[in-house]
């Protein structure tokens, strides 16, 4: 058996048959009301027939309906179709699920907000004048993001979810609160490094206190901003031990945000040795195993070939291998992997540079969105035509998902 093909049990119970994960990825297939659909049904039935039986983390769903990454993201709150997530779940049939619960901060696009929110009132993310400047939240807000996260987590587990995982990187609000950058606050949400990860802490507390034991609760975290006065690789460590003092079951390191996005790749040195141009932060996850004793690490970013992929579990680097855009290009890629030859180089699509890495995350997308309508994915599909979609999409949908929003919310405050 090779280290990929290994079984690994996590803290909370749950039995991985095998290290490759399918990592995180926007999906925005939920419908006007941001519920579970059929498009993810027939989206996970797909992963799954594809993961032989490995574990399969969901994209975004928000805890604030307020507050969206994209317009068709699943929400779980109070409203959520708790039955439609569950069919969801049911479409994963062997593969186990967790949901990756996010709040956007300030990379929540003016389309669908003309406010966004943060730690701090920082200048507006500076891409292509998507996103408005920022107001800083108040304390009590805070405190019901922070509860929002537990209400998520519980009504995951009521769908027979078996985890989730608080999203704390690549600069959505639980990231820009432990970054000094986008942080300024002087309050117990920010300062030193306790104060800055006091949000994500309370998160991941509030997500264990409402599920209990036996369910997974996880964390995605940055490995450094990849910027002068982010949020750093000793940071990190700190944040690290923190998690585990926590009792969290698994910590997945990536790394970047919309301003230094070194999660596609586009930073000139991301890590050292031989693989650091393909594991894009294995450097700093042999430090962030060591830092977490024996809560697993999953390393995300930058992963193609399977001989790097054994290399990394074989010297104690990390224990699961996250994939996430190569699934989109081959969503049989780990029953392919596990038995393949050690040479078998994973899929990747480059767009043209004029696209811009913005573009290429909506190429990935869309073949989401075919996976999801149940058709195949379509390598050749036109990179300019994907690279449209983004701003027609969101324009059009993001628009109407504000005034559907703001009649709910005001019918909440009658």
């Amino acid at each position: 058996m090779t280290q990929l093909g290994t079984p690994l049990t996590l803290p909370s119970g749950l039995e991985l048959p095998h290290r490759i994960v399918k990592a995180a990825m926007t999906e925005n297939l939920s419908d006007a009301d941001n519920q579970p659909t059929p498009r993810h049904e027939a989206l996970y039935r797909r992963w799954a027939r594809g993961s032989a039986g490995g574990l399969l983390v969901t994209g975004n769903l928000m805890v604030d309906r307020r507050f969206l990454e994209r317009s068709r993201n699943i929400v779980a709150d109070a409203h959520l179709d708790v039955a439609g997530l569950r069919r969801l779940r049911r479409a994963a049939d062997s593969s186990p699920v967790i949901a990756q619960l996010n709040h956007p901060g300030r990379q929540t696009n003016r389309f669908l907000a003309s406010t966004p929110v943060a730690p701090s009132a920082s200048a507006a993310v500076p891409m292509m004048g998507m996103f408005a400047r920022p107001r800083a939240l108040d304390t009590s807000e805070i405190e019901g993001i922070v509860a929002a996260f537990g209400t998520a987590a519980a009504l995951c587990q009521q769908a027979g979810l078996e985890g989730v995982q608080v999203h704390a990187a690549h600069g959505y609000l639980l990231a820009q609160f432990l970054s000094p950058h986008v942080n300024q606050r002087t309050d117990a949400w920010g300062g030193d490094v306790a104060g800055r990860s006091r949000a994500l802490i309370e998160a991941v507390r509030a997500a264990r206190t409402r599920t209990g034991p036996g369910f997974t609760v996880g964390v995605k975290l940055n490995s450094s901003d990849f910027r002068h006065g982010g949020f750093t690789e000793d940071d990190a460590e700190q944040v690290i031990r923190l998690l585990v003092d926590e009792g969290v079951d698994l910590i997945e390191i990536s790394g970047g945000t919309y301003e230094s996005p070194a999660l596609f790749g586009e930073v000139a040195e991301l890590g050292q040795g031989s693989n650091a141009k393909e594991a894009y932060f294995a450097a700093f996850a042999r430090r962030a195993r060591s830092a977490a004793g024996g809560v697993p690490i999953m390393l995300t970013g930058g992963i193609r070939t399977r001989s790097v992929m054994e290399s990394l579990l074989a010297d104690a680097g990390v224990d699961l291998i996250g994939l996430g855009r190569p699934m989109a290009i081959d969503p049989d890629l780990p029953t392919k992997l596990l038995a393949g030859a050690a040479g078998t180089t994973l899929p990747r699509y480059t767009l043209p540079t004029a696209i811009g890495f913005a573009g290429e995350s909506e190429w990935y997308e869309s073949q989401i969105g075919r996976m999801g309508a149940g058709l195949e994915v379509k390598p050749n599909l036109n990179a300019a035509v994907a690279a449209t979609g983004f701003v027609a999409g969101e324009l059009g949908r993001g628009l109407s998902a504000r005034r559907r929003r703001a009649r709910l919310v005001n019918s909440l405050q009658v």
